[in-house]
């Protein structure tokens, strides 16, 4: 043990011990350790260890490389983590953990991109959540996939709202948890209540890009537009790759009334990093000549048959383009698959444009039925 005033050790410990089980001596030195630091100091034990949920060593390295890669929430790091959740499952079919984790990564896979089939991903993620349960009734992460699937694709946002609240009343330092019922709140339109819950997720896990960026999506839903552009700016200095941040950044900034940083912004992504030449000077043309919402909105809708987007996406550029017949041909494509989004119906500013259509009330009214 150092002093860190003079920078001398003043004491030390030696444990010895059978080096079979890893695990079982992380844990018996953090425990020796803990004991002499908390009998200096005069303090109790406040927690026990984290659960693992598995004896096995490798199903544990693969859950953990699983989790890193669900928040990415990206298509490539989704397939790794459901491939390292499936590893993980095969070495030790009662890890409840790795069995949530694969519930949770099979609803993500299906939120920014449309590739993959929502209905078959949820029964894969449904399967998964209910071995997750059936071994372990109490386990916080479960009730958090089970949540996600209520109103992410079932959309019943009464049912949901208990389970969230049950997730963390299993485990309040689960900063999924209150990720989870901080995107569900966001839907319903309890934006403040929300950012209490996605501040308790970054408290909790600070690193987490995906928390980082919902509360930069919580600022925008609430029109607190150069509050949410720093937040996105934060955000991208944590992952300069990460897509999905520029392009919330530019929408952002266009919202705000800054069409030509946004565009700035937009050519400067790193998906259009390797842009052709042709395709560059289209862009330009069409900002050029038409400004950022009649012009690159327009220009990207058009595009977006080649993009590997869910369709609300279409239906928001269409609409902010002014096609207001494409952009509900594209929600109602984006409501017959059953994409989460739709539960955004009533709070995104980005469909300002469509609200005053017979349309958009009827859309509304079959998501949440009165």
């Amino acid at each position: 043990m150092i002093n860190v005033t003079t920078g001398e050790a003043e004491e030390t410990y030696k444990f010895e011990s059978d080096a079979s089980r890893v695990f079982a001596i992380e844990e018996a030195v953090a425990s020796e350790f803990g004991n002499h630091l908390l009998a200096r100091f005069g303090a109790k034990r406040s927690s026990e260890f984290a659960k693992r949920g598995t004896e096995n060593e490798e199903a544990y390295r693969l859950y953990l490389r699983g989790t890193y890669f669900s928040d990415k929430r990206d298509a490539e790091p989704l397939h790794k983590a459901l491939e390292s959740f499936a590893r993980a499952v095969e070495l030790d079919p009662n890890y409840a953990l790795a069995w949530a984790g694969k519930a949770l990564a099979h609803r993500a896979l299906t939120m920014n991109f449309r590739r993959d089939d929502t209905r078959e991903q949820q029964q894969l993620a449904m399967e998964a959540v209910n071995k997750a349960l059936a071994l372990d009734p109490e386990l916080s992460s479960g009730y958090t996939a089970l949540c996600q699937s209520k109103f992410l694709y079932e959309w019943d946002f009464a049912g949901a709202e208990p389970v969230c609240k049950r997730a963390i009343e299993l485990d309040a330092s689960s900063s999924l948890a209150h990720q989870t019922y901080a995107r569900f709140l966001t839907g319903r339109g309890r934006l403040d209540e929300a950012m209490s819950e996605i501040k308790i997720a970054i408290d909790l896990e600070p690193a987490s890009l995906y928390s980082q960026q919902t509360y930069g999506v919580q600022l925008m839903l609430a029109r607190r537009y150069d509050e949410a552009i720093e937040q996105f700016k934060r955000a991208i200095e944590m992952d300069e790759n990460h897509n999905r941040n520029h392009e919330l950044l530019c929408m952002t900034l266009a919202l705000s009334g800054n069409e030509a940083e946004a565009f700035r912004v937009y050519m400067r992504a790193p998906e259009r990093k390797n842009a052709d030449d042709e395709t560059v000077r289209e862009f330009e043309t069409a900002f050029r000549t038409s400004g950022w919402w009649r012009g690159v909105m327009r220009e990207r809708a058009e595009r977006f048959e080649d993009a590997d987007r869910i369709y609300y996406v279409a239906g928001l550029w269409y609409g902010l383009a002014g096609d207001k017949d494409k952009a509900f041909e594209y929600l109602e494509k984006a409501y017959q698959r059953r994409e989460w989004a739709m539960g955004w119906l009533k709070v995104d500013p980005r469909l300002d444009p469509l609200r005053d259509d017979p349309r958009f009330q009827d859309l509304l009214d079959r998501v949440e039925p009165k």
